[in-house]
């Protein structure tokens, strides 16, 4: 049985969760996460889950739109979600961050995108390179958030 997503506090019901990912069609991608050594070089120490999500009308979204911040909190919410479910290690409570603009991708057919970040890595030994452990976690955050409804790189009607 796949473990499900944290939302006591933020959703009222698991209903109410699959609706918000339904109606902001929110989706995910991952990158890696890098640190620069004490050399200049750059290390993986991670992953960062990318939460994308939209607007109910996308061809008329600005910056300025008055639903910027509902969808924001609704992205976050499911962002939130997600880091109170898994390893502490590597997640809870992670530093969750806000974009302040809207991103357009190929990806997602140029839709206006509201976005979150969530890094992934050892907060205990931060800087290590990315292990087995990291790599894990980033994979059963991925299987949470798809069984939850959310599409991986875009949402498809």
């Amino acid at each position: 049985m796949e473990p499900k997503l944290n939302i006591k506090g933020l959703f009222s019901s698991e209903q109410e969760m699959l609706g918000t990912i339904k109606r902001r069609r929110i989706c995910y991608d991952t990158e890696p996460y890098y640190n620069t050594t004490k050399k200049g070089g750059l290390v993986q120490i991670g992953f960062q889950i990318n939460l994308y999500g939209t607007f109910p009308e996308p061809e008329t979204a600005t910056p300025d739109d008055s639903d910027f911040s509902k969808v924001l909190r609704d992205v976050r919410k499911v962002a939130e979600a997600l880091s109170n479910t898994c390893d502490p290690l590597h997640m809870c409570e992670a530093t969750i961050i806000d974009s302040n603009s809207l991103t357009y991708s190929p990806d997602r057919k140029m839709r206006p995108d509201v976005t979150v970040h969530i890094p992934v890595f050892d907060q205990k030994n931060f800087g290590h390179p990315v292990d087995e452990n990291t790599r894990n976690t980033v994979n059963m955050a991925c299987r949470m958030l798809e069984s939850a409804g959310v599409r991986k790189t875009r949402w498809q009607e």
